[in-house]
């Protein structure tokens, strides 16, 4: 982050009955080493997780994505928030913070709650999110299905719901998977009047969410993101050195 190296691909969220029409893109986190070799953030989740850095790492991609939408006045944007972040107020002060200082882009950018949201945390997470969507901002509940309960799609105000592409892979979403996903859409649309399914990648799984009702998709199949980053901000300066007290040693990484 400090180096410019942290920045997004975007993937497009299409309408069903109309794929040309895109309701958003969604920021995708890469990051590009120092030799030039990119990865995905599926590839350096877990480290953020273990160092503590998710938090960190979630604000500064908001961050890029006000960048970007400053820059592009008729884009709108998807950008993941860790179900962490809202757990406890100290959390997504911050956060929300941020959020406000940029209240005049609030309606070009969608925050998508990602991971689950533990019962005992939602009344926080529910304070959160009416705050954002008082600000302006939209928000999607995403991974329905595979990472968040019905408790927490009944218990958050929501504008979008996305389900796992794990519903619409392996056959679900024909055959005898047809019915489950009708279930699972109508659910998702009693609490939201947005409905997407990750995870498209054939024509027939196009026509197997448009029967079962979904709104929008987003797969592969009508938008496949670059693998470099599209936008990578500025590079942020480095903290001052500090002074070392005399006799102290000297770390090498």
């Amino acid at each position: 982050m400090r180096e410019g190296r942290i920045g997004f691909s975007l993937q497009q969220v299409n309408a069903v009955d109309d794929t040309g029409e895109v309701l958003y893109s969604e920021c995708l986190g890469r990051l590009v080493e120092r030799d030039g070799a990119v990865r995905t953030s599926e590839e350096f989740t877990a480290f953020l997780e273990a160092s503590g850095r998710v938090a960190l790492f979630d604000r500064y991609m908001v961050g890029l994505a006000f960048e970007w939408l400053d820059c592009n006045p008729s884009g709108v944007l998807g950008c993941d928030i860790s179900a962490g972040n809202i757990f406890d107020e100290n959390t997504w002060s911050e956060l929300y913070d941020l959020l406000s200082r940029n209240r005049e882009m609030a309606s070009r950018l969608v925050l998508e709650i990602t991971e689950c949201l533990p019962l005992a945390t939602l009344p926080t997470a529910a304070e959160f999110i009416e705050g954002a969507r008082a600000l302006g901002y939209r928000i999607a509940l995403d991974s329905f299905g595979t990472g968040h309960s019905p408790e927490s799609l009944l218990s958050v105000p929501v504008d979008i719901v996305k389900l796992d592409a794990f519903f619409i892979g392996r056959g679900q979403g024909v055959g005898k998977g047809k019915g489950f996903l009708h279930h699972l859409v109508g659910l998702a649309s009693c609490v939201a009047p947005t409905v997407i399914i990750e995870g498209i990648e054939t024509y027939g799984q196009l026509e197997a969410v448009k029967k079962a009702g979904a709104t929008h998709v987003q797969g592969f199949l009508l938008s496949e993101p670059t693998l470099y980053p599209v936008y990578c901000g500025q590079p942020a300066p480095l903290p001052a050195a500090k002074p070392r007290s005399a006799g102290s040693r000297q770390l090498h990484s």
